[in-house]
């Protein structure tokens, strides 16, 4: 029996079959993003002084931002398929230059790219979870989306680190490599005929200003993207610097360092999922952020003052710090899709150019800081960082205002 094309989406697929599909690429795709992801740094340091290796991060996120600017246009232009498609190849192409890059400047014009089309590639897999998500279900589709992509993601450390026990780099990037060919496959099979929405052109200063400017009951998007853009500067000193330090400064081995952030990672694999359910029930995502914040923040607090190479302490503490950056994750991210549609590109460039904002302001400001402080102290100024967040949520209203039809 011949299936019916769905309007919307312009599959011929149903829903479920499709999201299922997206499950399967995204822990794919995540899973080759996570091989190399607490690597990299120790990998760059071959090249580069720890003080400077940041600079390479800020510099691919100025590029970034540039490119999330043209992202409405390029996908008006191509469609998310060709779009996300070309992406795949170009980053099997990056990692390919990383596995064999010889030269420092290779090196780094490589990673370069490398990082801005990882991004690239999750700002596509956001237009599509946009098309196949509903308001109502929104918490509930992105937690289990969060829970793949970190399933994938608790996995990652741990074939690092016994794809490392020779200290071989450029194995982990080819195994990295070699994960894209099936999701690309998914994606040239199962979204053929995907329908794209009508991207509109970024008005981007315009939508950051607006969205610093609302109030309520309209302020729900600038809430979730402070949130964002903490969390995700948490993100860039923990993943360039804690295996940093721990392999450098404190002498755990790469077997070790995979088992400690494996633990590490458990929380989102825990957690993301009940989470975002429970936000859909209690539409409390600002409590939910508050509380992540300040769980993150005492025990990242807590590092700089540990001197202890013992691998289960280690363990605990940033199993610690990941309860609560699980909660903000999930919560900023149900928050902000519950107010926005696959065809608000420009609140979904702002809110996804908080990761390269991130990458951009964390790196560059911590090389600086390293010219002053030991590296473990960067985790003492990153748990202030984390208290700001804490005190920026607005607070939880017992109502809110009715989303406007789009």
């Amino acid at each position: 029996m011949p299936r019916t094309r769905n309007k919307k989406t312009g599959l011929t697929t149903a829903p479920a079959a499709t999201l299922y599909a997206l499950y399967l690429t995204i822990f794919l795709f995540a899973l080759h993003y996570a091989l190399p992801l607490y690597i990299s740094s120790s990998f760059l340091s071959q090249f580069f002084s720890q003080k400077t290796l940041g600079l390479l991060y800020a510099a691919s996120s100025l590029i970034l931002i540039f490119l999330f600017v043209q992202m409405p246009r390029i996908l008006k232009t191509f469609g998310a398929l060709r779009t996300t498609l070309a992406f795949i190849l170009l980053e099997i192409a990056s990692l390919a230059g990383l596995a064999y890059g010889e030269s420092a400047l290779t090196v780094a014009l490589v990673f370069i790219a490398n990082q801005a089309l990882v991004s690239l590639i999750f700002f596509n897999f956001d237009v599509f979870f946009e098309t196949f998500s509903k308001d109502a279900t929104t918490g509930t589709v992105r937690g289990i989306m969060l829970t793949v992509f970190n399933v994938a993601i608790l996995l990652g450390p741990l074939l690092a680190g016994i794809i490392l026990t020779n200290g071989d780099y450029f194995k982990v990037f080819l195994v990295s490599a070699a994960l894209l060919v099936p999701a690309l496959w998914i994606f040239f099979v199962h979204f053929s005929t995907f329908k794209d929405s009508k991207y509109k052109k970024v008005a981007y200063i315009e939508t950051v200003r607006d969205i610093i400017l609302a109030r309520h009951p309209k302020d729900e998007i600038r809430h979730a993207l402070v949130a964002s853009l903490l969390m995700r500067f948490f993100y860039s000193w923990m993943i360039i610097y804690t295996p940093l330090y721990l392999h450098g400064d404190l002498g755990f081995s790469w077997s070790a360092i995979g088992t400690i952030f494996t633990i590490m990672l458990l929380p989102f694999v825990l957690f993301e999922a009940a989470v975002g359910a429970f936000a859909d029930a209690r539409s409390n995502e600002p409590t939910v952020m508050r509380v992540g914040f300040l769980i993150a923040a005492v025990f990242t607090g807590i590092l700089p003052f540990v001197g202890s190479s013992s691998l289960a302490l280690w363990a605990v503490l940033l199993f610690g710090t990941r309860v609560g950056i699980s909660f903000v994750e999930v919560a900023s991210e149900s928050y902000f899709f519950k107010h926005v549609t696959s065809a608000d590109t420009n609140a979904l460039s702002v809110f996804r150019n908080a990761n390269p904002v991130a990458f951009l302001i964390g790196p560059a400001l911590a090389s600086l800081l390293l010219l002053f402080m030991p590296m473990q102290y960067l985790f003492l100024v990153l748990a202030l960082v984390l208290l700001y967040g804490a005190v920026s949520i607005g607070r939880p209203k017992k109502k809110t205002a009715a989303r406007a039809n789009s």
